[in-house]
């Protein structure tokens, strides 16, 4: 058994050991950070990058703060409008119908999602389930419809490339400069100069994903709670979608860093390394998402917008509406004749129809329920196929995670349909209900009273809790988890393989 004074030497030289290596590190990294300070044109670029990203987010917030005017003037006259209809029969009331305005949710600013092209109103009336209205997509002119500098863009192109930049010539650019030889030559473990590259490299990317979140945080914490109340109440909602972002941004650049280096240590000179990347950043940021986005959709095409309609409508002809000639109409009648045990419906104790606009319209709530509902799992389906690739190309896992963080996806629209449509119910069933209660059977003439239509409350949504907008997305989280723990182990595995 060895002495405790013979274990002290060892001790030693081990902690001198691990002293030495974590100092490397730290010189080399030191080192390529001062090259970046030192290089003109690569401050020039990261300078040029921040002001885009700070004018997206102006352009951002200014979009998320026109939205809110609009739509808090479109609600507060549409209200008005609708309370001041006077004595009038409930039925016509619920024809004359109102708006559910969707708010624009505080995150918007970031990703704006297909908020643009999916409608911001829907159309509340009787009998119907109206598609959403008001596409500002479609009030653009042709050079706003090929794209908006938004941060989402910049963070999802802009800072890859910036990754790219940063590692592509990293150990390529050693050999070509005669320099690796020197610091394997002088006892730089090839790790030790993988990790002091990618320290850098990554503390740059990471820094600026940094320093955009807490631009983000200081807008959701000051600026947007000034415009609306609606916001003040979702600030830990939107604290918990910041924070998914973040971690979101921070696997797809962290991915690209590990990729940048990978492809270094492996190339045979920086231009092939810088090509070859080049290539996949063109593949991943603007080929594979539309190619995804056109296989999908000739795969599982949804129906037009005729054929969707026609086909509610040939449904809705089993339906009696206000044919009272229509079999099921006569046989509601004789139905409810029996179940108050009267002959005529004049000796009904309640109005005959309020009952039977009722029935339709529970029987109608079916139909709208099996036809959207269909429709829209068809567009969730489609938008879960598309970012299937992502394991490969992790933009497509990146956007659909992106705009569901942020509330501006396909999934969060139907939250907001959905709702819209909870609320027409509510309006057309207090509509019969008040037939039912006060309208004498055989009298035509009857009016509520204009308090009525204050009673019945305005449309408010409240956009779903953080947790509800990942339940979905946990398979994307894993795509970009895989994709960047894969390129940090290709990188690794191929710097230990580094040779003069």
């Amino acid at each position: 058994m060895s002495s405790p004074a013979s274990t002290i030497p060892l001790d030693a030289a081990a902690a001198a050991r691990d002293s030495a290596q974590v100092s490397a590190v730290w010189w080399i990294a030191r080192k390529e950070w001062l090259d970046l300070r030192r290089d003109n044109r690569w401050r020039a670029f990261v300078c040029v990058t921040v002001l885009l990203m700070l004018a997206a987010l102006a352009l951002g917030l200014l979009r998320v703060q026109r939205h809110e005017r609009e739509h808090h003037a479109a609600e507060a006259g549409d209200r008005q409008v609708w309370t001041a209809q006077g004595a009038k029969n409930p039925h016509s009331a619920a024809h004359f119908g109102q708006y559910a305005y969707k708010p624009t949710g505080a995150l918007a600013l970031v990703e704006p999602g297909v908020d643009a092209h999916v409608g911001s109103a829907v159309y509340l009336e009787a009998h119907k389930q109206n598609e959403e209205q008001f596409r500002s997509a479609r009030d653009t002119s042709l050079s706003a419809r090929m794209g908006q500098l938004t941060l989402s863009f910049l963070l999802q192109t802009m800072l890859p490339l910036m990754a790219i930049l940063l590692g592509f010539a990293a150990f390529t650019g050693e050999r070509e400069q005669g320099t690796l030889r020197q610091l394997l030559g002088q006892g730089v473990r090839p790790m030790q100069l993988f990790l002091g590259k990618a320290l850098t490299g990554a503390g740059v990317l990471l820094s600026l994903l940094v320093l955009t979140s807490a631009s983000v945080a200081v807008i959701l914490a000051i600026a947007l709670p000034l415009l609306a109340a609606d916001h003040s109440g979702n600030v830990l909602s939107d604290a918990g979608r910041l924070l998914g972002l973040s971690v979101g941004y921070g696997l797809y650049l962290l991915g690209f860093m590990a990729l940048s280096l990978a492809v270094s240590a492996n190339a045979r000179s920086s231009r092939s390394a810088l090509i070859g990347l080049l290539v996949f950043w063109w593949l991943n940021s603007f080929l594979m998402p539309r190619l995804m986005t056109d296989i999908v959709r000739s795969h599982d095409p949804l129906p037009t917008a005729l054929a969707f309609r026609n086909t509610i409508a040939d449904d809705k002809k089993q339906l009696f509406g206000h044919d009272e000639s229509h079999p099921g109409f006569v046989a509601f009648r004789d139905r409810i004749l029996k179940q108050y045990q009267v002959e005529r419906v004049e000796d009904l104790p309640v109005s005959f129809r309020g009952l039977s606009l009722r029935e339709d319209d529970e029987a109608g709530y079916r139909i709208f329920d099996r036809h959207f509902g269909r429709l829209q799992a068809q567009l969730e389906a489609q938008d879960s196929r598309r970012a299937v690739a992502g394991y490969v190309f992790p933009m497509l896992a990146l956007q659909p995670l992106s705009m569901a963080l942020a509330g501006t996806d396909n999934r969060h629209h139907h939250h907001f349909v959905n709702a819209a449509e909870k609320h027409r119910r509510l309006i057309q069933n207090a509509a019969s209900q008040d037939l039912i209660d006060h309208a004498k059977n055989g009298d035509s003439s009857y009016a509520a009273p204009a308090t009525t239509w204050e009673s019945i409350p305005s449309f408010e949504y409240q956009q779903p809790g953080a947790l509800w907008a990942t339940e979905t997305q946990w398979s994307n989280f894993a795509a970009l988890g895989l994709w960047c723990l894969a390129c940090w182990m290709w990188a690794w595995r191929s710097s230990l393989r580094l040779k003069a």
